[in-house]
C-alpha cells in the first residue's frame, strides 16, 4: 500500500514547486478539480470546489493538499488541508489528511478522508465518482487509507475532471 500527500489543485503550480526538491522521482499520481450534487441523509449538497493534487516519490514520501467546499441546504462548508497518507491503485485513490483550516472551527484539527475513481476521458466513458469529506479523531485517515474500504456512498462528478496515473 502506497501512502500519500495531496495538494490542492487550485495550486498546482505551487506544488509542483514544493515538491521539486522531494526525494526521487514521481512514481504514481492524482489530482482532481471538480464538483458533485447530490442527497444524502434526506438534505441536498452541492459540492464544488473540491480541489487536490497528490504525489507519490520513489523513497515513499509524499506531497499535496486539498481544499473542500460543500453547501447543503443552504449552508456552507469549506476545510483545507494537508493529506498524510492515501493509496493510488489502478484508477482509484484514497486519501486521508488533517484538516488544517475550515469554516466549522470544531473540524480544525480532526482527521479526514475520501476517496475518487477516474473513469476515463473518453465521451462514452462513465463519469468519475468521488465521495465527500469524511472527518473523525486523530488515526480515523490513516485507518481509511489501509482499509482503502469500497467507498459507501459514491457520487458522479457532474463539473470538472480527476485524473489517477498509476505507476
Amino acid at each position: 500500500m502506497r501512502k500519500v500527500m495531496w495538494l490542492a489543485a487550485a495550486a498546482l503550480a505551487l506544488g509542483a514547486a514544493s515538491s521539486a526538491g522531494a526525494g526521487g522521482g514521481v512514481i504514481a499520481s492524482a489530482s482532481g478539480g471538480y464538483g458533485t450534487t447530490g442527497t444524502a441523509a434526506g438534505s441536498f449538497f452541492d459540492v464544488h470546489p473540491f480541489a487536490w493534487n497528490v504525489q507519490l516519490h520513489e523513497d515513499g514520501s509524499v506531497h499535496g493538499r486539498f481544499s473542500y467546499t460543500q453547501v447543503r441546504d443552504g449552508v456552507a462548508l469549506w476545510a483545507r488541508g494537508s493529506l498524510t497518507c492515501a493509496v493510488i491503485a489502478g484508477n482509484q485513490v484514497w486519501a486521508g489528511g488533517i484538516i488544517e483550516a475550515s469554516s466549522r472551527e470544531s473540524l480544525v484539527g480532526l482527521d479526514m478522508w475520501f476517496q475518487a475513481q477516474d473513469n476515463g476521458e473518453g465521451a462514452t466513458d462513465p463519469p468519475d465518482m468521488t465521495s465527500t469529506l469524511g472527518a473523525g479523531g486523530p488515526g480515523t485517515g490513516q485507518q481509511y487509507c489501509d482499509d482503502h474500504p469500497v467507498v459507501r456512498f459514491p457520487f458522479l462528478v457532474d463539473r470538472g475532471n480527476l485524473q489517477v496515473r498509476s505507476g
